[in-house]
């Protein structure tokens, strides 16, 4: 029998290990090592489970609660988010236990209505609101649109746990649970995969919400999320993190994204890259066809500057490009500066394309020249090119500086 694992008194991970997945959230995020999906279990008076999980994964669920309680009745269930991933179980789970009362944000109700189709008599919570089930209280916390309309998270006083769903979550996929068992370093570094791909477009409410909860002046000793390793030793380091994460807080750093085919656009983006690197600024260079948007998006977080190169495609931009442009906006990337370029043959409007698109995403240009190279570039092209890179590695440090 798969077995709980006890996170503190009376209250237990009882969530699953899903080794084999490698695409979360559809291909646009590909993962190396699997994910969880975490649930948990609280023994009091009355006995209540925070979230479910995968519906495929619910009799492992249900191994583990019953390693815990038996037979006994689960008295609540709280869906924080009603995502599929977290609420997939919650069917079979109320087919188990029929008399369970199910709580979820007023967005959260009306999501598992138009999903599920069926009327469980949920009771809507809001923040503030509280459930006592015995020696301990929950206290529940909306957090909307990190990241769809209806997430929350839950409080239990005295065992001083935040369970934050999507909030704080990474991809690590390991029996050993908790964060000191992996190093800090990595467990920030798949915190930032996961905010990057999955959260990055509500930084504003990210950082609304961090300052809430501090403001609430809770006592925690582990914060539990809904994905990944659960968090005890690393909670400064991790909340500083986040907040560095909402604001996009960016270093030294220029992420070059570029297509093509006859390298003409490679070179001129290598050129750059010279210019930049060998003056004082870490520099990504990625081939978008051939590099997987989630790395992407990561690497941006905390860039200072885009620079996004294309040849020219029957007079319009790679459609790799395109794709990464139209990611871009919807991502909401913010503080950041931004330059198109690349080669044509005969029709030089691409750059000029990629130059409206960044700034319609949000973004300022770092200059008004517009990169255009017709075919091959010279020698003294890559120079300027270099001495271009140069001159906007200063720009960058000098705007850091003030």
């Amino acid at each position: 029998m798969k077995k709980a694992i006890q996170i503190k008194d009376n209250v237990y991970w009882v969530g699953v290990h899903d080794f084999n997945c490698r695409h979360f959230h559809g291909d646009l995020f590909p993962i190396a090592e699997g994910t969880t999906y975490n649930s948990y279990l609280i023994v009091d008076e009355e006995i209540t489970l925070i979230d479910t999980v995968e519906e495929e994964f619910f009799d492992i669920m249900m191994e583990r609660i019953r390693s815990v309680i038996g037979d006994k009745p689960i008295h609540n269930v709280i869906v924080q988010h009603a995502e599929p991933d977290h609420s997939g179980g919650f069917i079979k789970f109320m087919q188990c236990y029929p008399n369970a009362k199910a709580y979820a944000s007023n967005a959260g109700v009306n999501i598992m209505l138009k999903q599920y189709f069926q009327d469980y008599n949920y009771r809507k919570v809001k923040t503030a609101d509280t459930l006592c089930i015995g020696k301990h209280t929950l206290t529940f916390v909306e957090m909307p649109m990190i990241h769809w309309p209806d997430n929350m998270l839950t409080y239990i006083d005295k065992a001083n746990v935040v369970f934050s769903n999507d909030a704080f979550g990474q991809h690590i996929c390991s029996y050993d649970i908790f964060d000191d068992a992996h190093g800090l370093a990595k467990c920030l570094d798949c915190a930032k995969d996961y905010y990057a791909n999955i959260v990055m477009p509500y930084g504003t409410q990210v950082a609304n919400k961090l300052k809430q909860i501090q403001e609430m002046n809770l006592t925690i000793d582990i914060i539990a999320p809904a994905h990944g390793i659960i968090w005890r030793s690393y909670i400064p380091e991790m909340l500083s993190a986040y907040a560095d994460f909402a604001n996009m807080t960016a270093q030294n750093k220029v992420v070059i994204v570029y297509e093509s085919i006859w390298k003409h656009t490679r070179m001129m983006a290598e050129a750059l890259a010279e210019g930049l690197g060998r003056n004082g600024i870490c520099v990504k260079v990625y081939q978008c066809s051939a590099t997987s948007p989630a790395v992407l998006m990561k690497e941006i977080l905390d860039a200072k500057a885009i620079l996004v190169g294309s040849g020219n495609y029957n007079n319009a931009m790679a459609g790799s490009i395109a794709g990464f442009l139209e990611r871009l906006a919807s991502c909401k990337v913010k503080n950041k500066k931004a330059l198109g370029f690349g080669s044509y043959g005969w029709f030089q409007g691409v750059t000029a394309m990629i130059n409206e698109r960044l700034t319609k995403a949000g973004l300022t240009l770092l200059s008004d020249e517009v990169l255009t190279q017709n075919y091959t570039p010279s020698e003294e092209d890559l120079d300027k090119l270099m001495e271009l890179g140069k001159n906007i590695a200063e720009q960058l440090k000098n705007e850091a500086e003030k």
